[in-house]
């Protein structure tokens, strides 16, 4: 009775303790793709990027453009991703992925334009430049790719005249860096993409798309999100966010 009783106590003790004092999931699980250190800072989780600490949750509370603005990490992870099967966008404002805290990527690829470290890669033929750190996964989408247009030359046409790879810029009609000034993205043709802020009329925002499933499987595959997961949708573009895609994230 009494080794039973101890057994009982043992349990309950064991249900009760507090939990180890482990970063957020979602911040451990972005230290696995980015040059990220959780630490703790007043009692707060932080991630320690070059050097500087930013906070996990920066306790706002704040409305979608205000996040876009002025993201915490905790605001990346704030829309989930979920690949699969193409499904229209009619909620608004949910974008997941483009909620983006620079000093992130500046941290992990570059700055600057100069620290910015591209090379050039063969993609279907055609001469594009990467980030040199994710320049295995364009050239494992390329595999990928290259296998599906000899199963379906109809999916060729979407893959030519590629574009938007390395480009050191702003996100139009913002003051955000855009995700091309990391070498981290490609747009696919053009001719057969649809972007919100093409439409006539923009507002109210209305869903498009003919990029095929095939191609967003493929990139999704990889680590790389698609634009057209989003209400303000861009569905020419496709950027490398293996933190969305990784379940252990979420």
């Amino acid at each position: 009775m009494l080794g039973l009783l101890l057994l009982v106590l043992a349990g309950r003790a064991g249900a009760e303790a507090p939990p180890s004092d482990s970063p957020p999931r979602a911040l451990a699980c972005l230290a696995k793709w980015y040059p990220v250190e959780p630490v703790k800072v007043d009692g707060a989780w932080h991630a320690r990027l070059a050097g500087t600490p930013h906070p996990w949750d920066d306790g706002k509370t704040k409305s979608f453009e205000e996040k876009l603005e002025s993201p915490d990490l905790e605001d990346m992870f704030s829309i989930p991703y979920t690949p699969g099967p193409i499904q229209p966008v009619t909620r608004e404002n949910e974008d997941p992925g483009r909620i983006r805290l620079d000093a992130l990527f500046h941290t992990a690829y570059g700055a600057t334009q100069a620290r910015v470290d591209v090379v050039d890669i063969d993609f279907l033929g055609q001469t594009l430049k990467v980030n040199r750190k994710v320049a295995p996964a364009f050239e494992r989408v390329a595999k990928r790719l290259d296998a599906e247009v000899k199963k379906a030359p109809s999916l060729r046409p979407y893959l030519r005249n590629l574009g938007g790879t390395f480009a050191w810029r702003k996100i139009a009609n913002t003051h955000r860096q855009s995700a091309h000034s990391y070498g981290v993205s490609i747009d696919v043709n053009v001719k057969h993409s649809h972007y919100w802020e093409w439409a006539k009329p923009k507002a109210p925002v209305r869903w498009a798309n003919q990029i095929p499933q095939a191609l967003v499987d493929a990139f999704e595959a990889e680590g790389f999100i698609w634009g057209g997961r989003w209400y303000h949708y861009d569905t020419m573009h496709f950027e490398y966010r293996p933190e969305l895609l990784d379940p252990s994230c979420r």
